[in-house]
């Protein structure tokens, strides 16, 4: 005797769930934005002109429209907007139930509900920038080493510093400037070149 049937199994936590407080403002937005999408939005411009040309929205397995709301595979479509994307990954980021995540939570946790076109470096950067993370979460790498300055050479020009001043104003066919210097003396060499010179150019210089 089957006692449960499959359809009392059926998950239905979501159903009847209502967006209030920022999420509920940034839903709204986004409907905004679908709508002026003729004018500024690429993506959802291409969605109406297919809606347009088959006279019915095109429902795929990954493109579907349900009030006002543009979805791929499931996820809210945001419009580009920087004051938006930023608002979304605030959601999952900044709050106090989020608690600053790293980058592949937040990422995770903002997957679940949104999508737009390269979102995953738009929250690599974002959590990177963070003010809060850079002055309070440690740094978890190996110390860097002591520095420890340069031993003086014995003589002069046994050490030598080789520079290049290029995109200089033409002058006598040179647009360059290579600069050789004496770690002892000070002294330097001057030598006209090319701001494209090469190596093997740059080497021959050095010894002439």
């Amino acid at each position: 005797m089957v006692l449960l049937r499959l359809e009392l199994l059926a998950i239905r936590a979501l159903e009847g769930v209502q967006l209030e407080g920022p999420e509920k403002d940034i839903l709204r937005e986004i409907r905004q934005g679908n709508r002026k999408a003729d004018q500024e939005e690429p993506v959802a411009k291409t969605a109406r002109e297919l809606q347009q040309a088959s006279g019915k929205m095109v429902c795929s397995a990954e493109w579907s429209e349900e009030e006002g709301v543009l979805r791929f595979r499931g996820k809210i479509y945001v419009p580009w907007s920087s004051d938006l994307c930023r608002r979304v990954v605030s959601l999952c980021y900044d709050t106090k139930v989020a608690r600053h995540p790293r980058c592949w939570k937040t990422l995770e946790l903002v997957s679940r509900n949104y999508w737009w076109p390269q979102m995953s470096r738009y929250i690599g950067q974002y959590v990177s920038t963070c003010d809060l993370c850079l002055r309070t979460k440690p740094i978890r790498q190996a110390p860097v080493g002591e520095l420890h300055p340069l031993q003086i050479p014995d003589s002069r020009w046994d050490t030598l510093s080789v520079d290049f001043v290029v995109e200089l104003p033409l002058s006598s066919g040179h647009d360059a400037v290579m600069t050789v210097v004496d770690s002892v003396s000070k002294q330097a060499h001057f030598i006209l070149t090319h701001t494209t010179v090469t190596a093997e150019r740059a080497a021959r210089l050095f010894l002439y």
